[in-house]
């Protein structure tokens, strides 16, 4: 990783540096560690982080897979009121070929000028490749809202493309047939909500832990392609960077493409979907960790009450 694509409180200390640092020595004297993750996806990494903290520590994911077992579950996940929006989308999902639409989602905390809107807008128009774009309410500048909405306009009549405004059923989309691929910021619910769904990914991290976790998936994993995203920038910023509409249609078409490389991609994706699946299943990695966190928690709660 270059310096601009670490933390600022990585690069110079502040007072973030300090939170931290009390955070770190507060899971060192902690007695274990809980994460949303499984053994299959980065087990290595889990092996280290016991020996490095020396503490215990139990992967029970993936947790969206536990809780979010039927339609209303999902469709619920982030919101309690289900509305229209929600079955237009779907609606215009199911119309469309299997693995043949470009989701494109950066969370609810990205924020873009309108400068980069517009490249979003016309790599995806340029791509070819039927896209849904989750645009947030308030996601200019003050500049680009006419833009975006004959943008919408357009794509709506040749039906290329759906907007969806605000919040969306991300996980009943992520599971459609239709959804072929993903471009992500690389939050950590969204990339499990993926891997769940046996979709390769590409990766645009802004800000917080998002730039390792491009790492993780690009380098280690390999199921990202990389936008080519260079400065880490804190929330809620801009930054000076604007990512050209060349370079995110180059990941698109690799990300969707049907080539070797984009294929395999697409197989290890899949792969790690069904493993993901067995681990909470009887007998699987997460599965066995809820039952010894369950048989530790009450082992320690007998020994405490004995010694009373």
């Amino acid at each position: 990783m270059t310096c601009l694509q670490l933390p600022d409180w990585i690069r110079e200390p502040n007072g973030y540096t300090y939170l931290m640092e009390m955070i770190r020595d507060s899971e060192r004297r902690s007695y274990g560690s809980l994460f949303d993750s499984f053994y299959e996806l980065e087990g290595e990494y889990q092996d280290h982080y016991k020996k490095a903290m020396g503490t215990k520590s139990w992967s029970l994911g993936p947790v969206s897979l536990w809780v979010n077992q039927d339609a209303a579950d999902k469709a619920g996940r982030g919101q309690a009121k289900v509305d229209e929006q929600e079955d237009g989308c779907l609606k215009w999902l199911n119309s469309k070929a299997e693995r043949s639409v470009l989701y494109v989602s950066f969370g609810s905390m990205t924020k873009f000028p309108s400068s980069q809107l517009v490249e979003i807008a016309q790599a995806l128009e340029d791509s070819g490749h039927d896209f849904m774009w989750v645009v947030k309410k308030k996601d200019d500048d003050g500049d680009d809202g006419s833009f975006l909405e004959e943008f919408e306009k357009r794509v709506k009549a040749s039906n290329k493309g759906y907007l969806i405004w605000g919040w969306a059923p991300q996980l009943l989309i992520l599971e459609n047939p239709a959804i072929g691929g993903i471009v992500t910021h690389c939050g950590w619910n969204t990339i499990m909500e993926s891997v769940n769904a046996g979709l390769a990914m590409v990766t645009w991290p802004m800000f917080a832990e998002q730039f390792f976790n491009e790492k993780l998936l690009v380098d280690v994993l390999k199921i990202g392609v990389a936008v080519g995203v260079k400065e880490w920038k804190k929330w809620q910023e801009f930054g000076g960077e604007v990512v050209k509409k060349d370079k995110i249609s180059k990941a698109i078409d690799l990300l969707m493409g049907n080539e070797e490389e984009s294929v395999e991609m697409r197989r290890r994706a899949r792969d790690l979907s069904d493993a993901a699946k067995r681990a909470i299943q009887l007998g699987g990695s997460s599965h066995n960790n809820v039952l010894d966190l369950i048989q530790e928690l009450k082992a320690l709660k007998l020994d405490r009450a004995n010694r009373i």
